[in-house]
């Protein structure tokens, strides 16, 4: 113990004596310790940390698969929801649940996410109530009209009082459809803080059985409304559940044969962690977890070298000490206890990075990346820190280490204490600096990969103009209640043509329109119908579908480009209303519809759509006529990388929609304006969200944004560590070559000599590690196959782009030292002898 505290003592005695060496070694470990620090809390609060269920690795979600359509995550039904519950070995038990956005009636009108729930997802889960109770199954049978609150819900409408237990709400019916009618339910539970189920914006639960339609739905295989997750048993692996649920799928199709090509029998079983975080997501965390580990191995490399050469500067230290009876074990230890003295150094630097780094990657995606709000400097992270800390300090102390202490002492001694560097020695730095190009390589490949992919969806055409527009998701109050469904979709058409008309008559505005929801989401139309086609084709056309209903301007407003026939009229609007609802609807008195050219070609290749009619409902149930009546572009409405789909527009009666305002200037000074007009016609209307179409794109864009540019920060600092280390060891070498320099000066060598002789040295070992990481960035960069858009893996301009730019580097590095040489005067240098 008195040895090491020794050891402690003088080492820290020498850091403090070669301030510049200290300051630079610990800034250049504390930048790699403090990115990987970071990035592991990320990972760690995402990918690793359980979920806040009771053996959450077991929980999975099981969807509808249907390959021939190209959709793998559809909702099932709840009769065969019943029939993978019976059939099914492999899961202990299956619970259901479904969205259903609610507003909750008061002073102030709320409107939050509820789910439709069996009572037994809660057990399912094994999180319990921190007050009251959960559904039970008397719950659903007398199918009383109760309710679970989340805890946030619970703070809010009731101030965290315990007797909210028992207390009633109204809930004025499903935010969608206002098909339910104003309902009271009682409060019988309130969820611990922090959980929610499915995702984060579900607040309130409520059993499945009083859902409006649940007497229909509970014997009808077609609507493939519901969610499923299930518990797997003990000692049954993912893949055992996976054959046994395709086999009861394929059962039951043999059993119910469904007309129409029914999709809803396939099935694709999820862990719960890969459906919340996504395999994309999952891979490129990864990805930016290994790029920050290359940036953490080239500062290891970096303080090698600088290691090396200040060991070498150390010889008649180490021959003395060696000569006075220390063994070359004691000379190791001290030159380690060094190297711990640094990393802990740079580890605590690191970590005061790492949190303020985890802040910024809060602020800049906080909303887009799921469990990011769980991430922390937890026990985890500093177990982690310290560890790499410790690894960092044997990667580069170890070596320099071991190669400084089999130096031999009478070279040294006999030298007269100046400082030599062996053929050994600087063939040591000279493979270090190949290890740290070809580190930097691949990280630069990577980047550069990430960031023409960037540059390509950039470049995208989303079929209209985002610019300057303002949308704005309202939810217009329910109807009276003895209203008819007609008089209800009559005054809700009414109610969005006044907004539109207001508004438009604003200031600044160009125009004005209404569409039921701007972003997809995924909703898609199975039951569309073509007339004169056989039933039995209706599987072949059937790809992913998106049906819409917009307002007439809505593709004016939109700048979406008409390419045949005709758009919208109010006139279109008001016939669909009462053509539907008096019944007169039919292949003879259909209502206008407007498709996209992907629905033209998937639907109606080499001939003209227009007059065409087809249907949209159940085959053998009601059926919704329409005539096409007009062609517009392709519009990419979620993220660019994804292909437009086919579409069908038809005119506008929901009840909850986005109002979508083009402005002369910034639309964001629209807000105030527009939120009053909509409040003036109806001062019940909910605003749900209020936003401009270029951020809402800039945050769905966020994810890969985020990634592109953080590779992209790694890489950069990957090559400055390059830069610098090579600086750093053309530059020792040139002080260590001084004499020799000075001697071909004396002998007639030119300045361009000196220059070629000590760049073409440093470009050697920096060629040599560009081909080396050329090479293993070929092999890597497969990986980042589902990262990229419009561009391959081995994307040739990346290859070369990548090479220019680290040789440039390296000549740079190796010009500065030599530069210096050829200054040398040989006078002095030999003198200096």
């Amino acid at each position: 113990m008195e040895t090491l505290w020794q050891d402690l003592r003088y080492g820290l005695r020498m850091l403090v004596r070669n301030p510049g060496f200290t300051l630079v070694a610990m800034i250049t470990l504390a930048l790699g310790i403090g990115a990987n620090t970071a990035m592991f809390s990320v990972v760690n609060a995402v990918l690793l940390k359980p979920l806040p269920y009771h053996e959450a690795d077991r929980l999975a979600v099981l969807w509808t698969d249907d390959p021939k359509r190209g959709q793998h995550e559809q909702g099932t039904s709840f009769t065969t929801f019943n029939d993978w519950r019976s059939q099914s070995r492999s899961f202990a038990d299956m619970a259901i649940f479904s969205g259903n956005p609610l507003v909750l009636a008061g002073e102030e009108p709320e409107r939050v996410k509820g789910e439709f729930v069996t009572a037994n997802l809660f057990p399912l889960l094994g999180v319990k109530p921190v007050l009251g109770q959960v559904f039970t199954q008397q719950d659903e049978q007398h199918r009383e009209r109760v309710v679970v609150l989340s805890h946030e819900l619970w703070r809010r409408r009731f101030g965290s009082s315990p007797e909210a237990i028992g207390k009633t709400l109204t809930i004025d019916g499903d935010a969608n459809s206002m098909k339910q009618g104003p309902r009271t339910v009682r409060v019988i539970g309130v969820m611990p803080a922090g959980f929610a189920f499915p995702d984060k914006e579900a607040q309130l639960w409520e059993p499945a059985t009083v859902y409006w339609r649940w007497e229909r739905e509970s014997t009808d295989r077609f609507h493939l409304r519901w969610g499923v997750i299930g518990r797997l048993r003990p000692n049954t692996t993912w893949r055992q559940a996976q054959a046994e649920m395709t086999a009861i799928g394929s059962r039951l199709s043999q059993t119910y044969p469904a007309p129409f090509d029914f999709p809803g029998f396939g099935v694709n079983v999820v862990p719960l962690l890969d459906q919340i975080t996504g395999k994309k997501l999952q891979l490129s965390l990864l990805v930016l977890l290994g790029a920050v580990g290359f940036v953490m191995l080239i500062a290891c490399v970096n303080v090698a070298n600088l290691l090396l050469a200040r060991g070498a500067a150390r010889e008649r230290e180490f021959a003395i000490r060696t000569a006075l009876g220390a063994g070359r074990g004691r000379l190791i230890r001290q030159q380690l206890t060094e190297c711990a003295l640094l990393t802990s150094g740079a580890g605590l630097v690191g970590l005061l990075m790492a949190a303020w780094g985890i802040e910024a990657f809060g602020a800049f995606s906080a909303s887009q990346i799921p469990r990011l709000d769980e991430v922390s400097i937890d026990r985890s992270v500093l177990i982690f820190t310290s560890s790499v800390s410790l690894l960092a300090g044997l990667l580069f102390g170890l070596g320099p280490a071991w190669k400084m202490s089999h130096g031999n002492p009478n070279e040294a001694l006999k030298d007269g204490g100046k400082p030599t560097s062996t053929f050994s020695l600087r063939r040591t730095r000279g493979l270090l600096i190949v290890v740290e190009c070809a580190l930097a390589v691949v990280l630069l490949v990577g980047a550069g990969l990430l960031l023409r992919s960037f540059q390509r969806l950039n470049a995208v055409d989303p079929g209209f103009k985002p610019e300057g527009v303002l949308l704005v998701r309202v939810s217009l109050p329910p109807g009276a209640r003895k209203m008819s469904a007609e008089q209800r979709f009559a005054q809700q058409e009414n109610t969005f043509h006044q907004f539109t008309e207001l508004i438009t008559g604003l200031p600044g505005v160009q125009s004005t329109a209404v569409i039921g929801n701007f972003l997809i989401r995924g909703a898609t139309s199975e039951s569309i119908a073509i007339e004169g086609r056989p039933p039995l084709q209706q599987g072949q056309f059937a790809s992913q579908l998106a049906s819409e209903s917009v307002s007439p301007e809505f593709f004016r407003t939109m700048e979406v480009p008409l390419r045949r026939g005709r758009l919208f009229s109010r006139a279109d609007a008001v016939k669909k209303v009462y053509l539907l609802f008096e019944g007169r609807n039919n292949r003879d008195n259909a209502v206008a519809a407007i498709i996209n050219e992907s629905f033209a070609r998937h639907f109606f290749p080499n001939e003209d759509p227009i007059g065409k009619r087809l249907y949209e409902g159940e085959p053998t149930g009601k059926q919704f006529w329409y005539e096409i009546v007009g062609v517009v572009g392709d519009m990419r409405h979620e993220v660019l990388e994804k292909h437009p789909i086919p579409e069908l527009f038809v005119p506008h009666i929901s009840n909850i929609a986005d109002v979508v305002v083009r402005a002369d200037s910034d639309p964001s000074a629209l807000a105030g304006a527009v939120r009053q007009a909509i409040r003036s016609v109806e001062k019940n209307t909910m605003i749900l969200e209020l936003t401009t179409i270029e951020s809402m794109f800039t945050d769905l864009s966020a994810e890969r944004r985020l990634q592109t540019w953080l590779l992209a920060l790694f890489a950069v600092m990957a090559l400055a560590l390059s830069g610098v280390g090579i600086y750093g060891i053309m530059h020792y070498a040139v002080v260590q070559r001084t004499h020799e320099i000075g001697v071909r000066i004396a002998l007639g060598a030119r300045s361009s000599d000196v220059l070629r002789l000590v760049i073409g040295q440093g470009m050697r070992q920096a060629a040599a590690g560009l081909f080396i990481g050329l090479f293993a960035a070929w092999g890597l960069t497969g990986l980042m196959g589902h990262l990229l858009f419009e561009v391959g893996a081995h994307d040739p301009a990346t290859f070369v782009g990548v090479a220019l730019v680290l040789a440039s580097v390296a000549f740079l590095a190796c010009w500065l030292p030599a530069r210096r040489a050829t200054k040398v005067d040989p006078m002095v240098a030999l003198r200096s002898e």
